[in-house]
């Protein structure tokens, strides 16, 4: 289920499906999207809307494998970590691939697993 979740979430990225992106998330007050770079942080599905057509307006896209995967699942609820790669791909074609980390939490809503609160950061080299 998270291997699936986390792949669709990377193909909507890739793709700049902005609805199949939000369908991802909780519709809750208080979902939560915070990506690694200054000023990416959206509280609410309405700024959550305005971050994410902000990243996929970008003249890149965005696509993710996560490979070490830590999760619990207690109830309705799971939290995760997952470590990997996210690939940036220019509208000329030229990548980069960086190190990327998710953090998050999902909730079980109408039998579907949304994030209620995701986090990505590129962790650096000491």
């Amino acid at each position: 289920m998270l291997q699936e979740l986390l792949r669709a979430l990377s193909t909507a990225f890739q793709t700049k499906d902005i609805e199949g992106l939000l369908r991802l998330f909780s519709t809750t007050a208080t979902v939560t999207y915070a990506g690694s770079e200054p000023g990416e942080k959206a509280t609410g599905p309405t700024e959550l809307r305005r971050l994410l057509s902000d990243l996929l307006g970008r003249p890149m896209a965005y696509s993710f494998e996560f490979r070490d995967i830590t999760f619990s699942e207690q109830n309705e609820l799971v939290w995760l970590l997952a470590d990997g790669d996210g690939t940036q791909t220019g509208d000329d074609g030229a990548t980069e691939t960086f190190p990327y980390r998710l953090a998050g939490v999902l909730a079980n809503e109408s039998a579907q697993w949304r994030w209620l609160l995701l986090a990505g950061s590129e962790p650096t080299p000491c």
